[in-house]
C-alpha cells in the first residue's frame, strides 16, 4: 500500500527532527487528484467557448495539466437556469463548484452577508438573500475572485476575450485611496478594470466606482487640437500658433496671472504649471461624502480626487489669498489645469471667470469651463496619462498610461514645457516625463527618491523606498 503523507507526526518527536515526506507525484497521488476533478466536472457544462472566464479559469488550466480527457459520467446532467444576485453580477449555477468564496467574502471582507450557500448536498447553490441583493460598492470583487465563471460581471459578459485585451498595470484614480489595478484594452477601448495586489494600498480588492468609472469618458466630447476664440465661437489653430497666442497674452498681462492646479492631474504637470506661473489655486475643492471603511481594512475615501496630496506638495507656494487678489483686479489672466480643482463648474468659477480679461484653459474634454476659454489647449485623458499621483497616505504611485493620445492632444507637462520654452529660449527641454520627474525631485526635497525605479509595481512612500 501507497501513503500520500509518511512519518510520525511532529508533535511525537523528540529528536528536534522532522522527517515527514510529502509525495505529489506518486500513482495514488496522481489517480486521486483526477478523480477529484472529474467530481468537480460532474455537472460543470462543457462551454469554454463561450465562457468568459476561458483563458483565465482555474477549473479549466488544472483540468488541462491533471484531469482526465475523457467523462465516465453517462447520465444527464443537472441544469439551472442563470440568476440575477444584484444589479451587477449574475450566477450561472451550471458552472459553481460551491467553493464558497464569495459567501466568505460578504461575510470578511464587505462585511454585507448578502451571500449564503442554500439547500444541501446535490441540492446546493449559491445564493442571495432576497430582501438583501447585491448591491454593496464591493460586489463586483466577487467575479474577480469567482475560479470557475460562475459569478460574471454584467458590465464584462461576452464583450471580449482576454487574449485579445492588452493588460496595463496602473492606479485607480476615482478616489485619494489610490487602488492599484489592471486596465484591460483593445485598440481605443477600455473593457475592464480588475484589482492589483498591493498590500500597503488596497490589498487585493477595489470599489465598483473605480471599477466602472471609466465609463464616465466614453461619451464626452474630446477636445483634440488647439482652438482659439474668435468671436462667440472656436476656430482650430496649429499649436506652434496657439503658444505663441498663449504666451504673448501671458506676456502681455506681466505678473498679473494666476495658475488653477488640478487634484486630477499628475504631480509632474502641476509641477510644470507652478514653474510657469507665480500664483497657484488649489484649495476650491471640497468634500461632501464621508469616508466608508470595511471590516478587512479597505476603504473608499470621500475625497474623489486622485492627487489633492500630491498637488499640495508639488505646489507649496498656493496662495489662499489669490481670490481676495483677483476681487482687487491685482490678476486678469488665468491659466487653469484641467477643469480647475473641482470636476463640476460652479458658482466660484463664474465669478473668478467673470473678472478675468484672459483665460487659457488646458483640458482634454469640453466643459462649460472650457467654452468659457479664450484658448483652449489640448491635453490627455486620465487613461492616456503617464506619471506620478500621491495618495491620501503619502505613497507616490506610478500611472500608465492605457490608451493611445487621440488626434493632436499632447502630454500636460509637454505643453506646459512649449509655453516655457517659447517664453524663455533658455528653459530647460525635457524630453520624457522622467526628467521632469526628476527636476521635481530637486526642488521638493519629499520627492528626490521619485523615479521609475524606485516606484516599481508598488509605489514609493515618502518616508522611504517600497518594495517592487
Amino acid at each position: 500500500m501507497q501513503y500520500i503523507c509518511w512519518g510520525v507526526h511532529p508533535d511525537r518527536k523528540v529528536d528536534g527532527k522532522y522527517d515527514m515526506v510529502v509525495h505529489t507525484q506518486n500513482d495514488l497521488v496522481v489517480q486521486e487528484r483526477k478523480n477529484i476533478l472529474e467530481f468537480l466536472l460532474l455537472n460543470h457544462p462543457l462551454d469554454c467557448p463561450v465562457c468568459d472566464q476561458a483563458g483565465e479559469c482555474y477549473l479549466q488550466d488544472y483540468s488541462f495539466k491533471f484531469g482526465n480527457a475523457h467523462s465516465r459520467f453517462e447520465e444527464n446532467k443537472r441544469v439551472r437556469s442563470n440568476e440575477y444576485l444584484g444589479s451587477q453580477i449574475v450566477i450561472n449555477h451550471n458552472r459553481c463548484i460551491l467553493c464558497s468564496r464569495c459567501v466568505r467574502f460578504t461575510q470578511e471582507i464587505s462585511g454585507t452577508s448578502e451571500l449564503f450557500v442554500e439547500a444541501r448536498g446535490y441540492n446546493s447553490k449559491v445564493a442571495a438573500l432576497e430582501e438583501k441583493p447585491l448591491d454593496n460598492l464591493l460586489a463586483g470583487n466577487v467575479a474577480d475572485i469567482c475560479p470557475v465563471g460562475a459569478l460574471l460581471s454584467t458590465d464584462y459578459i461576452h464583450k471580449n476575450r482576454i487574449w485579445n485585451l492588452k493588460k496595463q498595470s496602473s492606479v485607480c484614480q476615482d478616489c485619494s485611496v489610490g487602488c492599484n489595478v489592471d486596465v484591460f484594452s483593445q485598440t481605443n477601448q477600455i473593457f475592464r478594470l480588475t484589482p492589483r495586489e498591493n498590500h500597503d494600498v488596497n490589498g487585493y480588492f477595489m470599489c465598483d466606482i473605480g471599477r466602472y468609472g471609466f465609463h464616465r469618458f466614453e461619451e464626452i466630447e474630446r477636445v483634440t487640437q488647439p482652438m482659439i476664440r474668435e468671436g462667440d465661437s472656436f476656430v482650430s489653430f496649429k499649436w506652434e500658433e496657439a503658444i505663441q497666442e498663449t504666451v504673448d497674452r501671458l506676456n502681455r498681462a506681466g505678473g498679473k496671472v494666476a495658475g488653477v492646479v488640478s487634484p486630477f492631474q499628475t504631480n509632474e504637470t502641476n509641477f510644470m504649471l507652478g514653474q510657469l506661473v507665480d500664483g497657484i489655486i488649489g484649495n476650491l475643492s471640497q468634500t461632501d461624502d464621508e469616508e466608508i471603511n470595511y471590516p478587512s481594512g479597505f476603504r473608499i475615501s470621500s475625497d474623489r480626487s486622485p492627487n489633492k496630496r500630491g498637488m499640495k506638495d508639488v505646489c507649496p507656494e498656493i496662495l489662499e489669498d489669490l481670490i481676495s487678489e483677483i476681487d482687487k483686479q491685482n490678476i486678469r489672466t488665468i491659466y487653469i489645469l484641467d477643469n480647475g480643482v473641482d470636476r463640476d463648474f460652479d458658482a466660484v468659477w463664474k465669478s473668478i471667470l467673470s473678472k478675468m480679461d484672459f483665460v487659457v484653459v488646458q483640458t482634454y474634454r469640453m466643459t462649460m469651463l472650457a467654452q468659457s476659454a479664450n484658448i483652449i489647449l489640448p491635453g490627455l485623458a486620465p487613461f492616456e496619462r503617464e506619471g506620478t499621483i500621491t495618495n491620501d497616505q503619502g505613497r507616490v504611485q506610478w500611472l500608465r498610461p492605457s490608451l493611445p493620445i487621440k488626434g493632436e492632444s499632447r502630454a500636460d507637462w509637454e505643453i506646459l514645457m512649449m509655453v516655457m520654452k517659447t517664453m524663455d529660449k533658455e528653459a530647460q527641454v525635457f524630453t520624457d516625463v522622467s526628467q521632469v520627474m526628476k527636476k521635481m525631485g530637486e526642488k521638493i526635497p519629499a520627492y528626490k527618491d521619485v523615479s521609475f525605479f524606485n516606484l516599481g509595481d508598488k509605489g514609493l512612500s515618502l518616508n522611504g523606498i517600497a518594495s517592487k
